[in-house]
Order: structure tokens, then C-alpha cells, then sequence
């Protein structure tokens, strides 16, 4: 019996697209608009998406961190300016991420 070999062609994205791909999971577009937006196949950029070694898969998740790094520091900045209001949500906050990451330290030890 021969072997049958299926190729995948992986999504090709130029460095604007993969930008535009940042700054849309910042602002919380799920992958199917973004493949919209930048009028690809949106199964062949879920598949780039679901491997979580893709370039799209890693700049995707950098655009919500520096989304999430950004509000976070803001309002860590308004928290020691005095605002009340947002050091609470401030220590809300920094107490989710400390309980998180005990659960994943305790999961994956």
C-alpha cells in the first residue's frame, strides 16, 4: 500500500495583516471576523488560530495582552493617583491574576 500524503498550505499573511490581526484581538474580535476583515478563508485561518505556534495564533494573544497590559496600567496609574474607585478594581484585579496563577502553578507542576 502506498502511503497517502495530504500537504497543508499554511495561511500566508503579510506583516500588515498580521498587525491588523493584533490590533483586532486587542479590541476582542473573534478569529472568524478577523478572517472576514482580512478577507482570507475563514477555515484557513482557523486553522492557523487552533495552532498555538502560528505566527497569527501568537500575535493574536500578543494584541490581548498589550490590550489587557494597557487598561491594567492605566488604571494602576489611577489607583495611585487616589482614585478610589479604580484602586479597587485595581486590587480586584491583581487578586484574579494572583488566584489564577496558583491554579495553574498547582495544574501544571
Amino acid at each position: 500500500m502506498s502511503e497517502i500524503k495530504l500537504l497543508y498550505n499554511a495561511l500566508k499573511l503579510s506583516d500588515d495583516e498580521l498587525d491588523q490581526v493584533e490590533h483586532l484581538a486587542a479590541t476582542n474580535y473573534a478569529p472568524e471576523k478577523i478572517a472576514l476583515f482580512l478577507d482570507v478563508q475563514k477555515t484557513d485561518f482557523l486553522k492557523e488560530w487552533y495552532n498555538h505556534e502560528s505566527e497569527v495564533r501568537l500575535r493574536y494573544n500578543k494584541g490581548q495582552l498589550l490590550a489587557e497590559f494597557n487598561i491594567n496600567n492605566k488604571q494602576r496609574e489611577l489607583a495611585e493617583s487616589g482614585n478610589i474607585t479604580a484602586a479597587q478594581i485595581f486590587l480586584k484585579e491583581s487578586e484574579k491574576v494572583k488566584i489564577d496563577n496558583i491554579r495553574k502553578q498547582c495544574l501544571f507542576s
